[in-house]
């Protein structure tokens, strides 16, 4: 059977690092300022142009919606009711100085950091999750995260979730009036933020670096499936930022990919031992079914997160 795919969208392989979105509009007018696109991991730009018309079909997931054109805003409520009322996920974008929103919203944090006589302290937000946008010489100064995070915390913040961007040469002319001469070198010239450094600092102040995926509403295998795959592709993500073998993180996102779209009832296979039969899936993914089919929490995310973190 063919699905019905949505349309209006950009579609992406969910990530941990990319907040699990896997669509955002390909049409959007964007917000004035300077903000994080959370779904290409790059500045976003303004424009004119309408909401787009989304057409969501029954592959649709965790949809995003980034800051809108000031006056627009009940624009994109409106869209977000229409999408939540079609059981669609969505993440949408805030900025500090906006209205408040939904406490599932995400706080997009680049304003402020690029503001040093602000600052993060005396924040106010409804968010409990938020996005730290990495950049050389801008907001990779590790001397003042230790503070920085404790203010995220006085704020009810729970989650942080860092992105080092991916910036254009136009991209760094737009944010090089934000820094000084040092600064200035760094973002041209300097070498990419330490984002490892970063999670271990920001998990020792008390704050979950990573999101939690959104429940999609399914059959009970295919709530075991996501269920599989989310912890497969939280596992591949660590496997790889810690350098492992490239082929077997590779071999654990092609499992979860596999895991993603199979109809098989991989609870009923991993029971009977019969996880053997499906050959995209690895010895390592497979103690991943077993033990979640068993009701245990996989040792694996647990023992690659402590040894990125360099927790016990």
């Amino acid at each position: 059977m063919t699905s019905a795919r949505s349309t209006g969208l950009r579609h992406y392989l969910p990530e941990p690092s990319r907040l699990w979105i896997c669509s955002a509009p390909s049409s959007w007018p964007g917000a004035s300022g300077l903000w994080v696109h959370l779904a290409e991991r790059t500045l976003g730009s303004s424009g004119r142009s309408e909401v787009a018309t989304l057409e969501v079909g029954d592959d649709a997931d965790l949809t995003y919606l980034p800051p809108i054109e000031e006056g627009r805003e009940d624009e994109r409520q409106r869209l977000v009711d229409r999408l939540e009322a079609s059981g669609v996920p969505v993440l949408t974008q805030r900025r500090p100085h906006q209205a408040e929103g939904r406490p599932e919203d995400v706080l997009d944090l680049l304003g402020i950091l690029l503001d040093p006589e602000q600052g993060l302290d005396g924040l106010e937000t409804s968010c409990r999750l938020a996005v730290w946008p990495l950049i050389s010489g801008l907001t990779d100064s590790a001397e003042r995260w230790g503070s920085e995070f404790d203010a995220l915390v006085r704020a009810g913040v729970h989650t942080v979730v860092p992105m080092t961007l991916e910036l254009t040469p136009a991209d760094r002319r737009r944010l090089a009036d934000f820094t000084d001469e040092a600064g200035y070198q760094a973002l041209f010239h300097g070498p990419a933020p330490d984002e490892r450094r970063w999670c271990t600092l920001a998990a020792e102040r008390g704050l979950a670096i990573s999101a939690l995926r959104p429940d999609l509403a399914g059959t009970p295998n295919r709530e075991f499936s996501r269920r599989v795959a989310t912890e497969l592709l939280s596992a591949a993500d660590l496997w790889l930022r810690l350098g492992r073998s490239e082929s077997a993180g590779q071999d654990l996102l092609r499992a979860a990919r596999w895991v993603e779209r199979s109809q098989r009832d991989l609870r009923a296979l991993a029971r009977e031992g019969n996880l053997g039969v499906l050959p995209w899936l690895g010895e390592v993914s497979r103690e991943v079914v077993e033990a979640l089919a068993a009701d245990r929490q996989p040792e694996l995310t647990s023992e690659l997160k402590a040894e990125y973190l360099g927790t016990p």
